[in-house]
């Protein structure tokens, strides 16, 4: 059993809020791709890795080509929402009739020489996919334009793409041993590194980019754990200085939309309590969850974001302007959601709350990392094989 899985097995005997605890202590063997994310769940003094908010590609199709079917009326406004037909059920989507159910599959190619290469995020047109192979402990970024690899430069020791929006502007991380790392934008074949305050920052957990550019992501002093005196950092397009933003205290940021809009959730004393949105002068719209329930939200698109309940560990779906809730009854928490109300959760494909199954060859598991907005699904086929869950390569979804 490889150690993702076996971090997996033990949280499903977790039933505690998500905590902030730097996860990359608590796993000492595996590679950093399964664990760099920084949700996890505390029990005591012991903390779970909760969320592998693994960022997931979807379909390739040029932007402004023929959507995929069931997607004709949302693409032809990217920004447009799905009105919910009740306040429990936002999902519901307007050319839901028109799909089959069905999800063809498709390999992405990987650069020459490179291995167990994972499909990472897309842009919301499903043009530009971003991934990564490892080498030892250390991230090698991959960029597919239109189902075209690249191998990107490596400017440090390890380099971890993490975002791109729709103009091919990726986001990720570089690191060069335990005391350097910062945020890159990549724009036509050049990085350019984001520079945090004055200070000594530990920036988390990945970076994200809207349409504009604008990027966001939090840090807290080095040497400090479960985001004790953290901050949200925002650069505006094209800019290398960060803005402080001006959100309550324990705020952590996860994404942003096209308008600006930050989400994410409250912490206290390292644990969520609150889903909210913010805008950058730091109002606030707190983010409902179900009764006994606290909600973290780690993406959005449009008017809708997604991300986790606790204790049930379900993935969730809120509507940004109503704060309404949608329980998905699905294990979370949600890492992907497109204009249109459909979520990746824990490697699930949701759409009008169903789990949508994606084509695979027998012996073999789809698993989703995120869905465009013109629904296409870019994730990894794996084994089926219970004690092994092999990476057997990148891989989309037209669905």
């Amino acid at each position: 059993m490889n150690e993702e899985q076996e971090l997996r097995d033990r949280l499903a005997a977790v039933e505690v809020p998500p905590s902030r605890i730097e996860i990359d202590a608590l796993v000492s063997a595996g590679r950093r791709r399964a664990f760099r994310r920084r949700s996890v769940q505390g029990v005591g003094g012991v903390a779970l890795a909760t969320a592998l908010l693994l960022a997931v590609p979807s379909i390739l199709t040029r932007a402004g080509a023929q959507p995929a079917a069931g997607l004709a009326e949302a693409s032809a406004d990217p920004t447009a929402t799905v009105e919910p037909t009740g306040a429990t059920d936002p999902t519901a989507s307007p050319a839901a009739t028109a799909w089959d159910g069905h999800c063809t599959m498709m390999e992405l190619p990987v650069p020459g020489g490179m291995k167990d290469v994972t499909a990472d995020a897309v842009d919301p047109a499903g043009w530009y996919v971003v991934g990564n192979s490892v080498v030892g402990q250390d991230f090698r970024p991959v960029l597919w334009t239109d189902g075209q690899p690249q191998a990107l430069p490596v400017p440090g020791q390890s380099v971890q793409v993490t975002a791109v929006n729709s103009s091919g502007i990726a986001v990720g991380l570089v690191e060069n041993g335990p005391q350097e790392e910062y945020v890159f934008r990549y724009e036509k074949g050049a990085y350019t590194r984001l520079r945090t305050p004055p200070g000594n920052w530990h920036v988390y957990p990945t970076p994200a980019i809207n349409a504009g550019g604008d990027v966001v992501i939090n840090a807290e002093p080095r040497g400090n754990s479960g985001g004790k005196d953290s901050i949200v950092l925002l650069w505006k397009a094209g800019s290398t200085t960060a803005a402080k933003l001006r959100l309550p205290d324990g705020a952590n940021a996860y994404d942003i939309t096209d308008d600006g809009t930050i989400v994410g959730a409250i912490y206290r004393n390292g644990v969520a309590t609150t889903a909210y949105a913010w805008d950058q002068q730091g109002k606030g719209r707190k983010l409902k969850a179900p009764a006994g329930e606290t909600g973290a939200a780690y993406a959005a698109e449009g008017d809708w974001a997604t991300g986790g309940l606790w204790p049930s560990h379900s993935g969730a779906l809120w509507n940004i302007r109503t704060g309404e809730v949608t329980d998905l009854d699905k294990e979370g928490p949600g890492q992907s959601v497109n204009a249109v109300g459909w979520v990746v959760t824990n490697g699930v494909l949701v759409r009008d709350g169903a789990a949508v199954d994606l084509s695979v060859p027998s012996g073999q598991a789809g698993f989703a990392s995120a869905v465009s907005d013109t629904g296409l699904v870019v994730g990894q086929a794996r084994s089926s094989d219970s004690n092994d869950h092999q990476n057997l390569g990148p891989r989309v979804w037209r669905c």
